[in-house]
C-alpha cells in the first residue's frame, strides 16, 4: 500500500463507509423484510454462520490497522526514540529504581496536596515526610452543629479521598520495556511455542463450531433463483464490512494515537531519569573541584 493511498485512504475512509452503506441501504427499497419461516435449527446455523463471518472480518481489518499503525513513520520513531534512549542511559540503570520510587513518593504528595487543598487542609497536616497519613481528628463541635456539621463531614470525606488515593506508578520494568506483567516481574513475554499453542486452543473452538454446521448441513443448487436473497445476502456481507473497516481505523487510531504516545511518554520519563543523573554528577565534580 503506497504512503499517497494510505493517506488518502485516511482521510476519507469515514465519507467512503457512509456512502457504501447509503447505497446499500438504498437497495433495500427493492426489498420487503418479512419473517422466513426457517426452523429453529436452521435459525441457528445460519446465524452461527453469520457470527463467524463477521467475527474473521473483524479480526482481519483489525489485525490490518494494527499493522498499518504499526508501519507509520510517527510510530516508527517513537519506538526507535525509546530503543535509543533506553541504551544511553543503561549505564545509570541500577539507580532507576531509586529514581522511579522518588517520582512516585512526589507524584502521590502533588496530587494529594491539591485534593487536600479542597477541604482546607495542609499537606503536612495529614502526611508524614514519607508520605504515611497522619490520623485525623474530627471536629466533634463542628459535628454536632447542625450548622457546621455538612462542611466538616465534606472535609473528612476530602481527608479519606486523600487517603485512600490510588495512581499509576512508575516502574523501571515499564520504562525500559514493552509488555510483561507488572505482579511477575521476572515473566518476558511469551514464547513462540506458547504463543502458537494458545492460538491453536482458540481456533480449534471456532474449527470445531464450523466443522459441525459444514458436518451437519449440506447444500444444494436452487432451481428458482431469487434476486432478494442475493440482496438480501449482499445486505448482511455489506454490514459486515463496514463494522471491519470501523475496527480497522480504531485500531489504526489506536496505535498511531494512544500506542504512540504511551512509547513517547517513557522516552521523556527516561529522558528526565538520565538529566537527573547528570546533574547529580555535574554536582559532585563541583563539589570535588
Amino acid at each position: 500500500m503506497s504512503e499517497k493511498f494510505k493517506a488518502f485512504f485516511m482521510q476519507y475512509s469515514g465519507y467512503l463507509v457512509v456512502a457504501f452503506t447509503s447505497v446499500i441501504y438504498i437497495l433495500t427499497a427493492f426489498l420487503q423484510i418479512d419473517e422466513t419461516g426457517k426452523s429453529v435449527a436452521r435459525i441457528i446455523a445460519d446465524g452461527a454462520v453469520s457470527f463467524l463471518l463477521g467475527t474473521f472480518f473483524n479480526e482481519m481489518l483489525g489485525l490490518q490497522g494494527m499493522m498499518s499503525g504499526d508501519r507509520d513513520d510517527r510510530v516508527r520513531q517513537a519506538i526507535d526514540d525509546h530503543g535509543e534512549t533506553v541504551i544511553r542511559i543503561s549505564p545509570y540503570i541500577d539507580r532507576l529504581d531509586e529514581w522511579c520510587e522518588s517520582e512516585n513518593k512526589e507524584n502521590y504528595k502533588r496530587q494529594r496536596a491539591r485534593i487536600l487543598a479542597r477541604g482546607g487542609f495542609a499537606y503536612s497536616d495529614c502526611f508524614d515526610a514519607d508520605g504515611v497519613a497522619i490520623p485525623l481528628k474530627p471536629n466533634v463541635e463542628r459535628l454536632k452543629n447542625p450548622l457546621t456539621r455538612r462542611e466538616e463531614k465534606h472535609r473528612i470525606r476530602i481527608y479519606k479521598k486523600a487517603v485512600r488515593l490510588k495512581l499509576t506508578e512508575l516502574k523501571p520494568g515499564d520504562l525500559t520495556g514493552e509488555g510483561g506483567k507488572n505482579s511477575d516481574p521476572f515473566f518476558f513475554g511469551r514464547t513462540k511455542g506458547q504463543f502458537e499453542s494458545q492460538q491453536t486452543a482458540r481456533d480449534i473452538i471456532v474449527k470445531v463450531l464450523t466443522a459441525g454446521i459444514f458436518g451437519y448441513y449440506g447444500v444444494r443448487l436452487i432451481t428458482d433463483f431469487n434476486a432478494a436473497n442475493l440482496i438480501w445476502m449482499t445486505l448482511q456481507v455489506s454490514i459486515f464490512l463496514v463494522m471491519g473497516m470501523i475496527r480497522l481505523y480504531k485500531s489504526y487510531n489506536f496505535v498511531t494515537g494512544e500506542y504512540r504516545h504511551r512509547i513517547v511518554k517513557k522516552t521523556d520519563e527516561l529522558c528526565k531519569f538520565e538529566n537527573s543523573v547528570r546533574k547529580g554528577e555535574d554536582n559532585g565534580n563541583e563539589q570535588k573541584q
